[in-house]
């Protein structure tokens, strides 16, 4: 018995040896079917919904052949694979081995997981790298109608299209795209990132040629982007363009875009030059160029540090190269180096120190009146609280010279000032008093500052300037009537020592002054501290107020004969221009605010402002109606309208924009901009015309036209000005760009 017993187990641990391995290969390889048999060849057939799975891949078919002995998936009809990425790829007639690793079919359709697709007639797969034959490729999901034709968007067509899964780059030769199912270009070989790509790679983008024809001469320009990946941090695109051919330029343009990310910031440097390395005899190899820098980085907790430069080696080079372009509309670039700090003695002390340095970009300004900061350094001590009282101290040092003195400016000019403010308020009689208090000392040393045209003053002066004011306000409502409504009288007094600004002080930032509500109440309403408002006055007003409504009647009277911020705010009287604004706001905006001259009687300037968003988008107009008068004749009349507007989207995908500047007086739009745009899932276009001007006379105003295509994984092409005039003598070129992703929008 027992040695029967004996014999069981060694007969059963062989069966076990035997069969563990098939064991394993089932919980590799799970078939499920209606129906499954056996051929002769011992080959497992799965008829009637029939599914194969192994680890996060299936497939499924009506008839599935599996050879065990080549471990090899036959698929005589058609199929649907699914990997473990979740791509998802039609096919029939063919097979899979190896894991799924090697296979072969015809009629593959694939899906990829970001909803790209491509189809081909047939599909060789060796590992990671798919091969297409006759293959399309297209991420559109949409459809457009074409008479009987049913395409999407766009679509590149190629002879092989291999697609790398473990690079994630898709290649394609003799690639034709066609757009609404029209060729457009033709292009032997393209190497662009495979859709699954989510990381960045170093390589050359696609190349731009162009063809220019001046009178009887034909020349060329070509471009070839490469772009580098750096690091995960660091970018840098590359693009020289070499212009030659026809005698008429030989001229290479070179471009470095550079980006990186650092800890707490960000850098961003963009150099432009011009060379004539072709041209033997000449000894200058760099002829223009541009360098255009931003960097801003968190140092630590405490401080910050930004720099901001804009060079140029000629006036117009950023103009020229960079149309359209912010700087090429300002009147000067600058390079600006501040240094930051917050919260060093207390939790809202600020520290800035700034040196800057401003270089001319229009013809009608001198280099050499630009000043030159090194260093600007300022302090705000923070507040400081104590019985109610609330102090503060502001601390400047400026150093600022040039190279030519102004009537305005110096040659060089340093100021050491200190401001102490002082605030307390109190709420007796029913009515909130507020005493405000800024004492101002400071020392200035000033160079050549120009009093006339032959005389020059340098010297050292100290001034002391104290300002004292007090407002008492009382606000009420009325029982019986507009109980919603909330009036507010304010009674406001002011006392300086009431002496005149120096002539012999240069004005370094007491710049960008106006008469306004915003800035009445303010004891120095000057912007800096180099020229002190030196008026004895007396403001008053009259505040009315509900949930959506507000409104404000406001004037002061002067007791300075000499008040300077007085006369050169063209306030004519002792009794000031009467100042009012009146605002409702609830879904839309409307206000308007007034300047009425009451010794002339007549309106100096209006400022009515309308903001509507509605279901057709926002929409913003503001009118602007400005008069001065002097003997009784207007020598000053500007009316001008200035509008902006931007659509909802609408028919799923499209957008409009305009806006302008409307002068009502010369009855013509002075700057005006229009444009529209179109993003679906995976094509765009933008469609965009706007004219600016410069205030240089030999710089005409210039349109520009452009248009830009956007594909999806592939880029962006956009054309130059397509305005240009025909005596201009410029051509059309298409530059390319990259493009991101996230414009692209879904209709779900």
């Amino acid at each position: 018995m027992n040695r029967i017993f004996n014999l069981f187990i060694i007969k059963f641990i062989l069966l076990l040896l035997i069969f563990i391995p098939n064991f394993n290969n089932a919980k590799e390889i799970l078939i499920y079917a209606d129906s499954i048999t056996y051929d002769e060849n011992k080959n497992l057939i799965a008829k009637g919904n029939a599914k194969i799975f192994q680890n996060n891949k299936f497939i499924i078919s009506e008839l599935i052949i599996y050879n065990q002995n080549d471990k090899k998936i036959i698929l005589p009809s058609k199929f649907v694979f699914k990997d473990d990425k979740d791509n998802y790829i039609q096919g029939e007639n063919g097979f899979f081995k190896d894991n799924f690793n090697i296979a072969e079919f015809e009629n593959p359709k694939i899906k990829l997981n970001d909803g790209s697709r491509i189809i081909g007639n047939k599909i060789k797969r060796n590992g990671h790298i798919d091969i297409v034959s006759k293959g399309v490729y297209t991420p559109c999901v949409s459809r457009i109608k074409i008479g009987n034709f049913v395409c999407p968007t766009w679509q590149l067509e190629g002879e092989k299209i291999l697609h790398d899964n473990k690079n994630l780059f898709l290649y394609q030769k003799h690639s034709k795209m066609r757009f609404l199912n029209t060729p457009v270009f033709y292009i032997p070989y393209i190497v662009t990132p495979s859709p699954l790509r989510k990381e960045r790679k170093s390589g050359f983008l696609i190349p731009s040629i162009a063809f220019n024809f001046f009178d009887t001469k034909t020349s060329q320009s070509t471009s070839f982007p490469y772009y580098f990946n750096l690091s995960e941090d660091k970018e840098l695109l590359f693009t020289p363009t070499i212009n030659y051919g026809g005698g008429v330029d030989s001229s290479q343009r070179f471009r470095f875009d550079y980006n990186q990310i650092i800890s707490g910031g960000n850098l961003k440097t963009d150099l432009t030059f011009d060379s004539n390395l072709e041209n033997d005899n000449n000894n200058k190899w760099l002829s223009e160029a541009s360098l255009i820098t931003r960097y801003n980085k968190n140092l630590n907790s405490k401080y910050r540090i930004k720099i901001d430069s804009a060079l140029q080696t000629s006036k117009n080079y950023i103009q020229i190269t960079k149309p359209n372009d912010d700087l090429s509309y300002t009147n000067s670039l600058s390079t600006n180096l501040n240094l930051e700090g917050y919260n060093l003695n207390k939790i809202d002390d600020h520290l800035n120190i700034g040196m800057s340095y401003y270089q001319t970009n229009q013809e009608n300004e001198d280099n050499k009146v630009s000043p030159v900061v090194l260093p600007n350094i300022e302090y705000f001590s923070g507040y400081f609280y104590k019985d109610g009282n609330i102090t503060s101290n502001n601390f400047e040092f400026y150093n600022i010279f040039r190279k030519k003195s102004t009537l305005i400016h110096s040659k060089n000019q340093q100021k050491l000032s200190h401001k102490y403010k002082f605030n307390k308020e109190l709420f007796k009689f029913n009515s909130k008093i507020s005493m405000d208090a800024e004492i101002y000392n400071q020392v200035f040393n000033t160079k050549k500052k120009l009093i006339t045209n032959s005389n020059y003053q340098s010297g050292t002066y100290y001034r002391l300037f104290p300002i004292i004011g007090v407002s008492s306000e009382v606000p009420f409502k009325m029982k019986k009537y507009l109980r919603k409504l909330t009036i507010t009288p304010k009674i406001n007094l002011i006392l300086t020592p009431g002496f005149s600004n120096s002539n012999k002080l240069s004005n370094e930032d007491s710049t960008n002054n106006d008469f306004s509500i915003e800035n009445i109440y303010r004891l120095n309403r000057y912007s800096g501290s180099d020229k002190m408002d030196n008026s004895k006055r007396v403001t008053f007003s009259l505040n009315g107020n509900t949930k959506n409504f507000k409104s404000t009647l406001v004037q002061l009277y002067e007791f300075t004969d000499n008040s300077n911020f007085h006369e050169e705010q063209e306030n004519d009287d002792k009794l000031s221009d009467l100042l009012g604004s009146i605002s409702y706001q609830n879904i839309n905006e409307l206000s308007y605010i007034f300047r009425y001259d009451v010794n002339d009687s007549y309106l100096k300037q209006q400022n009515i402002n309308f903001k509507s968003v509605n279901n057709f988008g926002n929409l913003n107009i503001s009118y602007l109606d400005q008069n001065s008068k002097i003997n009784n004749i207007v020598s000053n009349d500007t009316e001008t309208i200035n509008y902006s507007f931007k659509s909802n989207k609408f028919l799923k995908f499209s957008n409009i924009k305009f806006s302008g500047l409307y002068d009502m007086k010369k009855e013509i739009n002075k700057e005006y901009s229009i444009g529209y745009s179109y993003y679906d899932e995976c094509f765009g276009i933008n469609l965009d015309f706007n004219r600016k001007s410069y205030e240089e006379e030999n710089l005409k105003p210039q349109d520009f036209l452009t248009l830009m295509f956007s594909f999806k994984n592939i880029g962006s092409y956009k054309s130059t000005n397509l305005a240009v005039s025909e005596e201009d003598k410029q051509d059309i070129n298409w530059e390319s760009y990259s493009i991101d992703n996230e414009k692209f929008e879904s209709d779900k």
